[in-house]
């Protein structure tokens, strides 16, 4: 599928509508659906691989965005008469992690020192003037969606076949071409997971940050994570238990789950366990980036 836009009419993209970032996806570039499992799959036009790259981010899946972005800038290269290499090229560009997180996701790497590493100022001119020095990619190459809806990791990848074959034609095929000495970013313990399994079997040659040999993940940027993503990005790393005891208390005042029908406040006990579990995890992230705790 990775040459897929050579083989269809670039009249059919020359003549859509232009596209929110809501737009629902379009039913002539689907490319398979399991309605039992509710999933999905439609092209959009992520294929190419920069295989000089020094970094390469991975997310899990184009979101609704992200696809209907790509679309745009497709259809403004193929009205001006652009090449395909270079309007694919562009759409990475411009549609990789694009919306509201590329802001998060810039804040997490410049945290991470990928800007020293990369010996640029920032790393939001990874989407501009800088855009040689990565490759931006996904799990599952192609928007896949649940019910409609961003797929983020249910059902496991692993437990659908249509799934497992994406990430095996599309995501290894096109890593096994990337610069070996680049440094590879798992975005989410989610992707994280799939890229242990994958360099377990040998399909992995990149680079991976790993702490108490696991493979360390920044949080995704979706909105899902801002909890973690501001603990990441904190001056001042709480103590565990001061942490815990501030969001609790956080936690009573906004009195979120009064806006829900027929729920009460978590326990005491729940809510702190589950703090607990987000500090940790964030704290390994910061120590296995040099990160000071302190």
């Amino acid at each position: 599928m990775s040459d897929i836009i050579t083989s269809l009419d670039h009249d059919f993209f020359k003549h859509l509508a232009p596209s929110k970032d809501n737009t629902p996806a379009i039913e002539d570039l689907l490319l398979w659906r399991h309605a039992q499992k509710g999933l999905s799959c439609f092209y959009a036009p992520f294929d190419h691989v920069n295989q000089d790259a020094k970094i390469v981010i991975v997310g899990i899946t184009p979101g609704r965005t992200q696809m209907n972005r790509a679309l745009n800038t497709l259809q403004t290269g193929l009205v001006n008469n652009d090449t395909i290499d270079q309007i694919l090229k562009n759409v990475k560009q411009q549609a990789s992690l694009s919306g509201s997180m590329r802001p998060r996701i810039i804040e997490i790497l410049n945290k991470l020192g990928y800007a020293k590493a990369l010996n640029i100022d920032c790393t939001s001119s990874l989407w501009s003037e800088n855009n040689y020095l990565v490759h931006f990619c996904s799990l599952l190459k192609y928007p896949v969606f649940i019910h409609d809806k961003d797929y983020c990791g249910q059902p496991a990848l692993f437990n659908s076949g249509e799934l497992t074959q994406l990430l095996h034609q599309e995501f290894v095929k096109d890593l096994a071409t990337i610069n070996p000495d680049a440094t590879l970013v798992p975005l989410g313990e989610m992707v994280a997971n799939v890229i242990t399994i994958l360099r377990d079997e040998g399909l992995i040659k990149q680079r991976v940050k790993t702490h108490q040999n696991k493979v360390i993940a920044p949080p995704h940027p979706s909105g899902a994570n801002a909890e973690s993503i501001s603990l990441l990005l904190s001056e001042q790393f709480p103590t565990l238990v001061d942490y815990q005891q501030s969001m609790y208390d956080s936690y009573l005042n906004k009195q979120s789950w009064s806006k829900k029908k027929n729920t009460k406040p978590q326990s005491e006990d729940n809510y702190k366990k589950a703090r607990a579990s987000r500090w940790y995890a964030v704290s390994n992230i910061r120590q296995a980036y040099g990160i000071s705790n302190q």
